[in-house]
């Protein structure tokens, strides 16, 4: 069979995107038809390694220390349900590629990929320099076991995004026989995985940037009943740039740095992940607890950033933000009239007023103004831009909606903007005469009682690329995890899939077009509005790459640390 080549940069050409590539260490020459790749990879990821050399101090740790404002639930990346969980885990265990803003991919362990003329099947090659931490190499058979182990029907995960679209599983991922799986070995450090039905590389590409590559030496003996409470996850072995020291369950995770990491050497000794209360994060920064606050992650005051301007020790960048903060509402509750009545009573020019200082956006739909799926067309049938709190109550009225019963509403603990958003849909609906009771919890456990029907609202924060017409997906899903408004419409699910299995650009946008148009007028949830992404660092950190770390991607090989 033929084969097209789809590298970092060949993958721009099909979503017309700008994708830049990041590899590793300085290498040998590689053939004509993929020099493009190997050097762009080599100048973005290389670095001088006398600089990290010289970043080394005498008889002193290098620590560099990055808050968020969230706690994780496992070091197991399939079984995590979060943000902060996937960040926690990523430090550990890389996946094939990463994703950054604006679509950006960049290399981890496969170093180039191909996908074959007909769209039937994509090939991975990895980087032959990558190693587990206890030295052992990382292989195509780490890669086809991972895929074989996470398909078993005895995994409860949500991680399944990958293994979905590959040919032997069904539509939830699961194996349909043993082995069935179509994942092979071509040799120690090439992957062929054949699709169920031809699909764009740069879609497949998206979902492969979820998929954290396991150790086949250290697992192949834990039973997939086993799996996820295994106590492999006590003290997880992994192929990342840091690995795994102690924990404080709830409050920090600390790494030791992986000096044999194929990327490039990093230049500091320890990096610590903390979970630290919004309310609590200036002052963190202020006395050098903490060196990084990376973007829209994190729900940072916008009234303590005037404070944080005026600090000689920090440095703070505002990037505008295709990401939002949205909500979860029962569709089985709630019919579709009584949807949109709430959505007409939410001021979300207010939100953007008084959460954020005006600086973010307000959303109309599932795509922000700036992603590159953005259809302006919902702008003229999203309710969203239809304030009106009197029309919203005489539509209730008429669709007899009980007004004598109270809502709950979840947020997050220790997040201040969910907090803050919570409180405004509060006095949003007390404005039309809907009682509206707000509870704070941990991410997961407002997760599982969305699941659990114990709730009617909960406030959600999702990072974007601006460039993924997928986002969202399995919040769509029937039958899903993630569906927690409890979505019964089947459209947003058979949409998605058209997106994953379109050929063409031209495909794609007409397809996230029809999501965007048909979720306007279902409401499956609220979305409100884009806070502009703000990151804070100590001017002790230098050179990073700012713009992708709202994506969980961080570029620690190239940051200089004084």
């Amino acid at each position: 069979m033929k084969y097209k080549k789809v590298l970092a940069l060949a993958t721009a050409a099909v979503l017309g995107l700008s994708l830049c590539a990041c590899g590793g260490e300085k290498k040998e020459s590689a053939p004509a038809e993929s020099q493009t790749q190997s050097e762009s990879a080599g100048e973005q990821a290389s670095g001088d390694s006398n600089d990290a050399a010289d970043n080394q101090e005498s008889g002193e740790e290098k620590i560099v220390t990055i808050a968020y404002d969230q706690t994780w639930n496992s070091l197991n990346p399939y079984s995590s349900t979060g943000v902060m969980g996937d960040t926690v885990c990523n430090q550990i265990f890389d996946n094939l590629i990463a994703q950054g803003m604006s679509g950006s991919v960049y290399p981890r362990l496969a170093e180039k990929w191909e996908v074959s003329d007909d769209n039937s099947s994509i090939t991975f090659h990895l980087n032959g320099n990558a190693k587990w931490h206890d030295g052992e190499p990382v292989t195509a058979d780490d890669v086809v076991f991972t895929c074989k182990l996470i398909t078993k029907g005895d995994i409860v995960t949500s991680r399944r995004q990958l293994m979905q679209n590959v040919a032997g599983t069904d539509d939830s991922g699961v194996e349909l026989s043993t082995d069935s799986v179509e994942v092979e070995k071509i040799d120690d450090l090439t992957v062929k995985m054949n699709m169920k039905k031809p699909m764009s590389g740069s879609m497949f590409l998206k979902q492969a940037s979820f998929f954290f590559v396991l150790p086949e030496h250290l697992l192949k003996d834990v039973t997939p009943a086993e799996f996820m409470e295994s106590d492999f996850w006590n003290n997880p072995v992994g192929n990342g740039p840091f690995k795994y020291e102690s924990t404080v369950p709830g409050e920090r995770v600390v790494y030791t740095v992986n000096k044999d990491y194929y990327m490039g050497e990093i230049g500091f000794d320890k990096l610590v992940i903390r979970s630290i209360a919004s309310a609590n994060l200036l002052s963190s920064l202020m006395s050098g607890e903490v060196d990084l606050i990376p973007g829209s992650r994190v729900s940072f005051p916008i009234a303590d950033v005037p404070m944080a301007e005026a600090q000689d020790n920090l440095v703070v960048e505002s990037l505008q933000s295709p990401g939002h903060v949205w909500l979860i509402v029962d569709n089985e509750k709630f019919d579709v009239k009584t949807r949109q009545a709430f959505d007409m009573a939410i001021n979300r020019e207010e939100m953007v007023k008084e959460l954020v200082g005006g600086k973010g956006t307000v959303r109309e739909g599932m795509y922000a103004s700036n992603n590159l799926y953005y259809d302006p067309a919902i702008s003229e049938v999203s309710f969203s831009n239809k304030y009106d709190p009197e029309n919203a109550k005489k539509i209730l009225e008429e669709n007899n909606f009980d007004f004598s019963q109270e809502l709950l509403i979840l947020t997050v603990t220790g997040d201040s903007l969910r907090e803050q958003t919570a409180t405004l849909f509060q006095r949003d609906m007390a404005n039309i005469g809907v009682t509206v009771n707000v509870q704070s919890v941990d991410l997961s456990t407002m997760m599982q009682m969305m699941r659990d029907k114990q709730a009617d609202f909960g406030i959600m924060k999702t990072s974007s690329d601006g460039a993924n017409p997928l986002e969202n997906q399995d919040f769509f899903t029937i039958g899903g995890m993630y569906n927690l408004s409890h979505v019964t419409d089947p459209t947003g699910q058979e949409l998605f899939s058209k997106i994953m299995t379109a050929l063409t650009d031209e495909e794609i946008k007409e397809y996230a077009s029809q999501l965007q148009l048909w979720h306007a007028e279902a409401e499956c949830y609220y979305f409100l509005y884009s806070p502009d992404i703000t990151v804070i660092y100590n001017n002790r950190l230098s050179n990073m790459k700012t713009e992708d770390m709202s994506m969980s991607v961080f570029d620690y090989w190239n940051w200089k640390v004084d």
